[in-house]
Parts: structure tokens; C-alpha cells; sequence
């Protein structure tokens, strides 16, 4: 169940009808359309993907007497208990589905009481007819998108922001302050979007509107709990690893509870690698899917190898030069530029798996909770010698580039930017928080590098005033802890999550995240750091579950992180063509964001020195001005 979309305020005639159509490919299997009684000004609609309950479980549905209505686009892994639960208590239901659960859960618990029970992936609307207001809600990690506008009286509300941009009210402008964030981070953090007054709902929030006075509110029902590093008392490692064993098997349980058949998505890491091993505890027929790029950084031999241990039914899909030219449709899928060529592989590998399945889970959430990207380790090591920062960019500064690849898990060559950049790092390391220090070190600009290629006349508006401070009240928390608590606030709905959900919603394919259940990740954050990153070793206690099920040289396999090698298609005359229509002297010139003598300057040094943090940047020129010519200009 896939796409949702509303509006209420105002009437437009044929507005809901436009909204669903264009979000289609969510939900290709039905609508459903909901339009408030009395006269109000609201209606609501969904399109519909059939995962739970094929034949009952259409949209709206309504509680007893059909004074609350919902439209729900996700899953709520654990309907069953709460059905249960809901039923003892008089509850009546009239579907096998697990949005009914919704209905029932708010008339008994309230909106904030229903979503601290929720384990799944959610975004939905709740209508109540009597109090003449809705809800609009977001799961606690941000796996379902939810945008809004707010204008002289009007909402509206959708899964993409596309919907929103069906109403005669809204026009799509560029964000002007979104530039800076974006050639930042390559993505634009919520709740700003690259529209000029469409905003996400953020993560782990509901919006109630009022109708009577067309006023709203947003609230927070839940975050990351930081223990106090100061009075936190740890369990036993054995502890937490009965624990998580028990945790993780039954989360994977949960995520495949359908009625339709489930797969995975399989790389050569830990976490989908023990995700799938998992599965194959509750089904002998498993489907999963590698992607690869013909490449010497191809993870598909080591995926290939898995698959045949656990005994799955594999399919490898291979990225080409000519999968380029999907981009511009990639973009519009996305809704907001996300500055990454691995968009494509995400396509192409959600297309392939489409073919067979309606449902895939994968290992997204990993990373975050016990600490397996690299820059986390190198975090770690820096603050523990702080005082010693300055002398060690100084010696950075006097060794060669490529000692770097030795502190980073990294396919490519750094080079010689991967160096400023650690540098720059180290250098300011004592004067930035916690929050700051860990964009500079994943930023592909340094401030002072943004400021350089900005046009004269857009230097002015290029502020770091976007970027958040560290919270007062997380200061006291275990420094690893503070550190993967960020990436809850931003990086992983804003980064790696919108990514998968739509390129997969592209193909009308739902992806499930075991990971991303609320009690493994609560389960980490009770846990110390030594079973996490111990500034040699990522994700210990993960590996230690994966010892139980891998031979050694598939659960220790060195994280290597997933990226597109944009540096081996320099030369193919698709990735030529892109970069000489889009980063033209006319073309940059148009936006009047960039100066173009020095986007010239930096297309020389990506095909001479084929960095690929030169590549990188380039890419994410490439996908804001698709954005702007798929969107703004309506090309």
C-alpha cells in the first residue's frame, strides 16, 4: 500500500484524480478516494500496492461507525499482536488487513500512543469526523516519504511531492536555500526540499491540522535514546548478544509476514548477507539480487558465493554506460536531486527484482546502529587524541595521498582531494561540534571550496546557517553513541533510505528493513561502544551473530562500501554526452548558481586525474540540473 496524497482547505475540481495519477507507480493495483462528509473541505486518497490481505484490504478503510477514516501507505509489521490486543478490548474488524489496525489503535490510544506501538514503515493519513481534523505521521526511521504545503488556508499533502504539484496553488520553484545543504551533503536534509514551500514531514513526527481554523502543529513521539555516559550501568556482552539474537530473527520474521512471495537484496556485506540467512530459517525459497558494474570493485562474485551457501535462487544484474541514460527519469522518481550515480544501480537493480517479486528486504539501518562505516572509526580515533589533531594534518600535509586509503574502507583512490579534505578536517577538528566534524569529514566541498565555485551573484546566499548544531541535551551521551544518533537525524532518511524507497516504488516494489525495527535499534544504543567500533573492527557483536551461521572468510569480510565507479565510464560516449548537455557554458550560465569557468575547471581535473571525488562532484552538478530541467523547466 504505497502512495498517499490529500488536500484540504480549498476545493479544485479533478485535483485528487491528478494527485493519484502521477504517483501510480506506487500503487498500480487499485485507488481508493475519500472525501470528508458535511461538506468539509478535505479528501484524501492512496494508490494501492496488494501485500496484506489481497482481497479485503482496500483503502479508506474506517473504524465501526465511519467516523474515522485512514489512507496508509507502508506496512505495520506486528498487525497481528495488535489486532490481537485490539480485539480483546471490543475492537470490531471488518479486514484481514494491517491498516485496520491504525483505525482501531488511534480511537483506543490516541495518535501518539498508536505510533509509539507501530513497528513497520509508515506514512498515513487519519481523518476524524467528529473533531473535524486529521493526522498526517511518519515512522520513526523515515522509510516512507511524506511532503507538505501550507498556504493561505490550503494543505496538501503527498508520498511525493510530485502530487502536490497537481494543485493550480503550488508551481514548482527552486529552493534557492536549498543549494548550499545539497552541494553539501548531495541531498537536500529535512524538512526542506529543492521546492520552494514544499516541506518533508520530518522523521519520528505527526502534523495535526485543525479544519476549523486551518491550523497546524508538528510533534516528535520518539528518538534515539542516549544512555548518560556519566551513569550508564552496561549488562554483560552475553546479554546483549541473546539479545540481539533473539531481536534480529524475529524482526526478519516480522518483515516477511505477506501475502505475496518475498525476497532480498544481496551484497558481499554482513548485514543483507545476514539478513538472508535469516529468510532461509523461515523459507526454503528465497529469491535475491546483486547488482554489479563489470568492474574491479564488483561485489557480485562475493554475493554469488553467499547465495550459493545459503542456498537462495540468485540473479545478478550488471549496470552499462547506456544505463546513463535513465537519469532523467531516475530524477523524476526522486523528487529532489540526490547528487550519486549509484541512483542508476538502485534502479536497475529494484527493475530486475520487480520482474519476479512484490516484496524484497535488505540491510539498510546496519551501519548506523553498531557503527560500520569508516568515517565512524576515524571519528572515533581522532577525538581520542584530539590535542594531537593539528600535528597530524600537519603530517598529513607532508605524506603522500595514497597513505589515506590505508584509514579508510574505501574501493577508490582518495587522491589528492580525499587529502584536503582530511586535512581540512583534522585541522579544525578542536573548533567544530560533534555534528560539524562529522559533515566535514563526508562533505564532497569544504565551505571554502563552495564558495569558490558559486557565481558572484549567488556567493551571498550560500550560508552555513542550515546546518544544525549537536543537541545540549545529547552532550552527555557515550561519544560513539552522540556520533550514530546523527545519522538518525539526517543522514539516513535523507541519504540512504529515499534513495531505495523510490527506486523501488518506481517498480512497485516494497523494501523491508529488519534493521530498522524499533527494539534492535534501542537494543544498540543500551549497549557499549565495544561491542560496536572498537576503532579496529566495525560491527562486532553483528559479526560475532554472523560467526554462527558464515565460515570465517564470509562473516569478517571487510565492509566495502557500495558506490557506482563513476571513474571507469569516464570514457563511454553516454557518460560524455551527459556531462557536455548538462554542464555546458549556456547551461550554467541559465541556473546562475555556478561560475562556469570554474565548473570548466573542474570537468578538466575529473578527466585528468580521475579522482573520484572530482567524479562525485561532478555527478552531483549533473543531477541538480536534471532536476531543474525535469521539473522546473517541464522537459
Amino acid at each position: 500500500m504505497c502512495g498517499i496524497y490529500g488536500f484540504a482547505g480549498f476545493k479544485e475540481d479533478g485535483l485528487l484524480e491528478r494527485m493519484g495519477r502521477v504517483i501510480r507507480h506506487r500503487g498500480p493495483d487499485g485507488q481508493g478516494r475519500y472525501e470528508a462528509p458535511d461538506g468539509m473541505p478535505f479528501s484524501m486518497g492512496m494508490q494501492r500496492l496488494s501485500i496484506i490481505d489481497l482481497e479485503g484490504g482496500w483503502q479508506p478503510v474506517f473504524n465501526e461507525d465511519q467516523t474515522v477514516a485512514i489512507c496508509y501507505n507502508g506496512e505495520t509489521y506486528n498487525y497481528v499482536e495488535l489486532r490481537d490486543e485490539l480485539e480483546a478490548k471490543g475492537h470490531r474488524f471488518t479486514t484481514h488487513s494491517d491498516t485496520e489496525c491504525l483505525v482501531h489503535g488511534y480511537e483506543e490510544w490516541g495518535i501518539e500512543g498508536l505510533l509509539k506501538r507501530m513497528n513497520g514503515m509508515a506514512a498515513f493519513c487519519i481523518y476524524d469526523v467528529r473533531k473535524r481534523e486529521f493526522f498526517i505521521g511518519r515512522d520513526r526511521c523515515g522509510q516512507k516519504p511524506l511532503y507538505y504545503h501550507h498556504s493561505n488556508g490550503r494543505f496538501l499533502f503527498g508520498s511525493e511531492a510530485k502530487s502536490i504539484l497537481q494543485s493550480q496553488h503550488v508551481t514548482a520553484e527552486p529552493n534557492l536555500e536549498a543549494i548550499d545543504p545539497y552541494l553539501t551533503l548531495r541531498n537536500v536534509p529535512e524538512p526542506m526540499t529543492m521546492f520552494q514551500g514544499i516541506h518533508k514531514l520530518p522523521v519520528a513526527h505527526y502534523l495535526h491540522y485543525k479544519l476549523s481554523d486551518n491550523s497546524l502543529s508538528i510533534h516528535r513521539y520518539w528518538e534515539v535514546p542516549l544512555l548518560d555516559a556519566r551513569t550508564a550501568s552496561y549488562k554483560s556482552d552475553g546479554e546483549y548478544f541473546e539479545a540481539l539474537e533473539h531481536i534480529f530473527y524475529d524482526a526478519v520474521k516480522l518483515c516477511m509476514r505477506s501475502d505475496v512471495p518475498v525476497g532480498a537484496y544481496l551484497s558481499a556485506g554482513v548485514d543483507s548477507s545476514l539478513t538472508v540467512a535469516a529468510m532461509t530459517k523461515y523459507s526454503s525459497n528465497i529469491n535475491t539480487y546483486s547488482i554489479g558494474f563489470d568492474s574491479p570493485v564488483d561485489e557480485t562474485p562475493a554475493a554469488r558465493e553467499t547465495a550459493k551457501f545459503l542456498g537462495t535462487k540468485h540473479h545478478e544484474i550488471i549496470c552499462q554506460p547506456e544505463d546513463f541514460d535513465l537519469l532523467p527519469k531516475i530524477v523524476w522518481h526522486m523528487d529532489r536531486p540526490v547528487g550519486d550515480a549509484l541512483l542508476i544501480a538502485f534502479y536497475k537493480l529494484a527493475q530486475g527484482a520487480s520482474k519476479d517479486l512484490k516484496v524484497v528486504l535488505g540491510g539498510e539501518g546496519a551501519d548506523e546502529a553498531f557503527a560500520g562505516y569508516s568515517f565512524q572509526g576515524v571519528i572515533g580515533k581522532v577525538n581520542k587524541v584530539k590535542a594531537l589533531a593539528p600535528l597530524a594534518a600537519m603530517a598529513f600535509g607532508i605524506t603522500p595521498h595514497a597513505l589515506l586509503n590505508k584509514f579508510f574502507v574505501f574501493p577508490a583512490d582518495l587522491g589528492s582531494q580525499g587529502k584536503k579534505r582530511v586535512i581540512d578536517f583534522l585541522r579544525h577538528y578542536n573548533h567544530r561540534d560533534l555534528n560539524h566534524n562529522f559533515n566535514a569529514l563526508r562533505t564532497l566541498w569544504s565551505q571554502d571550496e563552495r564558495h569558490d565555485i558559486y557565481s558572484d551573484t549567488f556567493k551571498h546566499r550560500a550560508t552555513t546557517a542550515w546546518m544544525a548544531k549537536e543537541k545540549d541535551k545529547d552532550k552527555n551521551g557515550p561519544f560513539l553513541d552522540r556520533l550514530l544518533k546523527l545519522q538518525y537525524d539526517e543522514w539516513l532518511q535523507d541519504w540512504a533510505l529515499i534513495r531505495q524507497d523510490k527506486n523501488t516504488m518506481a517498480h512497485s516494489l516494497e523494501y523491508r528493513l529488519p534493521f530498522l525495527d524499533p527494539r534492535l535499534i534501542e537494543l544498540a544504543f543500551q549497549m557499549p561502544a565495544h561491542l560496536k567500533n572498537n576503532g579496529k573492527e566495525d560491527k562486532i557483536i553483528e559479526r560475532r551473530l554472523a560467526d554462527k551461521v558464515f565460515p570465517p572468510h564470509i562473516a569478517r569480510r571487510k565492509k566495502i562500501p557500495f558506490y557506482l565507479p563513476v571513474e571507469y565510464f569516464l570514457d563511454q560516449p553516454q557518460f560524455k554526452a551527459l556531462v557536455a548537455d548538462t554542464l555546458n557554458e549556456t547551461a550554467i550560465k541559465r541556473r546562475g548558481y555556478f561560475d562556469p569557468k570554474k565548473v570548466s575547471l573542474l570537468l578538466e581535473q575529473m578527466r585528468t586525474t580521475r579522482e573520484f571525488i572530482f567524479c562525485k562532484q561532478v555527478m552531483s552538478l549533473v543531477v541538480l540540473e536534471l532536476w531543474h530541467r525535469v521539473f522546473v523547466d517541464k522537459g
